[in-house]
């Protein structure tokens, strides 16, 4: 059995985080706290894929930063909006 690279590593990260989403998402009732615990993690989970997975982590600054922008914008107004 070959040994696990990095990038299975932060696949098995996201698919955690995916799941524990799932159980947040169907345990609870639409709270405003459980809102926030998944825009923020959506958002971790937008990070991982633009570094690890698009390998944008040594692009150009620009694309870098509109990337990380729309998983910063998006689950903001997610957040927002759980308030109203």
């Amino acid at each position: 059995m070959k040994n696990p690279t990095s990038l299975e590593h932060y696949w098995a990260i996201l698919i955690g985080i995916t799941l524990a989403n799932t159980i947040l998402g169907e345990g609870f009732a639409a709270i405003a706290l459980v809102n926030t615990i998944v825009a923020l993690t959506v958002a971790y989970k937008g990070f991982i894929i633009i570094d690890h997975f698009m390998e944008l982590k040594n692009a150009h600054k620009f694309l870098r930063l509109m990337m990380r922008t729309y998983f910063i914008i998006f689950p903001s107004m997610v957040i927002i909006s759980a308030f109203f």
